[in-house]
């Protein structure tokens, strides 16, 4: 395969996986968005990129960050959301990447008619372990923030 495929393949690849990422937080599935950042840090970061929060490589670290965060509504559980990842920038390297995605969040409740709650930016860096890409960590950075009053259990 030559380089350009390859580099091809690879942003398919991480594509796939930032899209999986969002279907499952949105389906309410914490303990399988826990699952992709089990071997990553994961983190929160001020408007200039720089860490300020971190939660440890473990996947029961980010689930409990997750589940102690974010409300849910019905059965089967799920928060209502719709999370938008636009101006994705990928940059693969042999056996690492990094990507960086705006992200909008919209929700919508009985009690609040659907609207963007959130937007911000994720700073995803990957790796290829065994032919497979995974995230290596995740920083959110919150640019602007709406009525969240229907989103977390706590503030931010």
């Amino acid at each position: 395969m030559t380089a350009e495929l390859s580099r091809i393949v690879a942003e398919s690849a991480i594509r796939d996986l930032l899209c999986e990422y969002t279907h499952l937080i949105d389906q309410g599935r914490l303990r399988e968005v826990a699952a992709l950042f089990a071997q990553s840090d994961y983190g929160q970061c001020g408007p200039d990129g720089v860490a300020t929060t971190l939660i440890s490589s473990d996947a029961e670290a980010v689930f409990a960050a997750c589940s102690g965060f974010i409300r849910m509504y019905g059965d089967p559980p799920v928060p209502r959301t719709k999370h938008l990842l636009t101006n994705t920038r990928i940059v693969v390297d042999d056996e690492s990447a990094s990507a960086l995605s705006y992200v909008t969040v919209i929700q919508g409740t009985e009690d609040l008619a659907l609207q963007p709650i959130l937007s911000g930016r994720y700073f995803d860096r990957f790796s290829c372990i065994d032919g497979s890409w995974q995230f290596s960590s995740r920083l959110f950075c919150l640019d602007n923030m709406g009525d969240m009053s229907a989103h977390a259990k706590r503030a931010l």
